[in-house]
């Protein structure tokens, strides 16, 4: 299968399944489903829905986890949930095929001091990327955020990426899949690719995250153009909201751990010894989403350039 046809494959699948949204009355907060991959660097959605900070600004948030990006872009498009948190490149290939969507805010910029790169078998060999060559490399979904930075990384250091073999690989299951060898590496990320060093099963090697410009944006807040023309005041209380929440991180180490663990499901030692991401919910459309852009040109994702204006949404006053 094409790699730009996936997203628009997993889109109609989920669709199909008939998800419907509960409308809110106009006497209660606005509600809102944002799903989310368990992810440390989204860690400002997890304040927000913890401290408040989403409830205050008027909307009443309820955090569900998905297993990828394309998932979470399929929820929101079919009604599931009204905000999404994925990657740039997956929402980029849902406008490619004719979705609609905006983009409000980011969860974490780059640089970004998460661990990231590609986890290999602590006793594989394997310590450099032409090592890969014949490999087979899980991602945690197709045409997301770590499976386009892991083809970059292999190309920038002349892997063809016609010698690997990349399949899709759950976060969480980044050290089972090693141990199992079900692949000999997996582009992970924090808090799964700590974990898989700290329990003796792996070892990182590189770091994807060094061929992405500084100020290139990781996760983003989506949603549908059609849910964001109809509640513009939630999408602002949702921007004012993060602001409080990256706020509140700054000052409270232990209280945004132990929600990352919360909606991350891993236990809060493991949390404890992973790092803080670098955290900016404010979207400057070519800062931000440029990079993306060239990227999913480059590797074939979408088939002409996104209006980055137009897609994104920015905080009031800005």
């Amino acid at each position: 299968m094409k790699r730009r046809t996936f997203l628009a494959s997993t889109l109609l699948a989920t669709a199909s399944l008939g998800w419907i949204a509960a409308p809110a009355s106009a006497e209660e907060r606005t509600k809102v489903t944002l799903l989310y991959t368990a992810t440390a660097g989204f860690v400002p959605a997890f304040v927000a829905a913890d401290q408040g900070f989403f409830a205050d600004q008027g909307v009443d948030v309820e955090l569900q986890m998905a297993s990828n990006g394309s998932v979470v872009v399929a929820g929101v498009v079919s009604g599931s949930a009204q905000v999404g948190l994925p990657t740039p490149t997956v929402v980029f290939q849902a406008i490619d095929n004719g979705i609609e969507m905006k983009a409000f805010a980011s969860s974490n910029v780059f640089p970004d001091t998460t661990n990231a790169g590609v986890v290999v078998g602590k006793d594989s060999g394997i310590a450099k990327a032409t090592d890969l060559v014949g490999k087979k490399i899980g991602v945690p979904g197709i045409g997301g955020l770590l499976d386009v930075t892991m083809r970059k990384w292999l190309t920038t250091n002349g892997v063809d990426l016609n010698d690997v073999n990349i399949v899709e690989v759950g976060l969480p299951q980044t050290a089972d899949a090693i141990r199992a060898g079900q692949v000999d590496a997996v582009a992970s990320v924090d808090p799964f690719a700590s974990r898989a060093v700290d329990s003796g099963v792996g070892t990182l090697i590189g770091s994807y995250f060094d061929v992405i410009p500084d100020g290139t944006v990781a996760g983003i807040f989506v949603t549908t153009a059609d849910w964001a023309d109809a509640h513009p005041e939630a999408i602002t209380g949702m921007q004012l909201a993060l602001d409080d929440a990256v706020t509140y991180i700054k000052a409270n180490d232990q209280g945004a751990r132990d929600s990352i663990a919360k909606y991350t499901t891993l236990p809060p030692p493991v949390v404890a010894g992973i790092p803080l991401p670098n955290m900016d919910p404010h979207l400057q459309p070519e800062k931000s989403f440029g990079f993306w852009q060239e990227l999913s040109l480059e590797q074939g994702l979408i088939s002409e350039p996104i209006d980055l204006d137009a897609f994104t949404i920015r905080y009031p006053g800005e």
